[in-house]
């Protein structure tokens, strides 16, 4: 199966009730011929209109945030697939339904890292409880398989949330990418 196809199935997905506020699933964006994967959590309202992941402000200070690190290529999806509004948190069953398309796409774009936005998308794709802490993780290069790492850190809509670039955690995150960049170039 190719990524293409597995997003026509993921645009169809009834599996749970996400999907009835979905206007359009949304998959990925980027390469898949990246070395490195981000993953976030959960698409937004402005994703939903558009049906691509990180498009909103959240998308914009992703991007800074790869600029800084040299705009390397990359591919980006969401942990879960269909959008849900601000402040409501993931449900395990709202993952497990969507987990299936993204070890696909780990599977067929084969990356050498990913990097994990927030503690959802980090404790759902290592398997820890989904009330575990970022802090303790973010920044720490883990395993996922033994040619793929994850490298959590913290999500993009955190840092806006304390001003952005001006977050006291903007350069930690920054600092991360580039840890993934390191680690995905040791890797190949």
């Amino acid at each position: 199966m190719d990524l293409q196809k597995i997003a026509d199935v993921a645009s169809k997905c009834t599996s749970c009730n996400l999907h009835t506020g979905r206007n359009k699933a949304v998959f990925a964006k980027g390469s898949e011929y990246a070395d490195i994967m981000i993953c976030g959590m959960v698409p937004g309202p402005e994703e939903n209109k558009v049906g691509l992941p990180f498009v909103g402000r959240a998308g914009q200070l992703l991007d800074i945030i790869l600029s800084k690190v040299g705009s390397p290529v990359v591919y980006i999806t969401n942990m879960v697939k269909c959008a849900l509004a601000p402040g409501i948190p993931l449900k395990e069953e709202w993952i497990a339904s969507c987990i299936s398309y993204l070890i696909s796409q780990i599977y067929i774009v084969k990356p050498k890292v990913i990097i994990t936005l927030g503690a959802d998308a980090t404790n759902a794709l290592l398997g820890l409880p989904l009330d575990t802490k970022i802090g303790g993780l973010r920044g720490q290069v883990q395993n996922y398989s033994d040619e793929v790492f994850v490298i959590p850190t913290y999500h993009p809509s955190y840092l806006l949330r304390g001003g952005g670039e001006q977050h006291k955690h903007f350069d930690t995150v920054v600092g991360d990418f580039s840890l993934a960049c390191i680690t995905a170039e040791k890797n190949l």
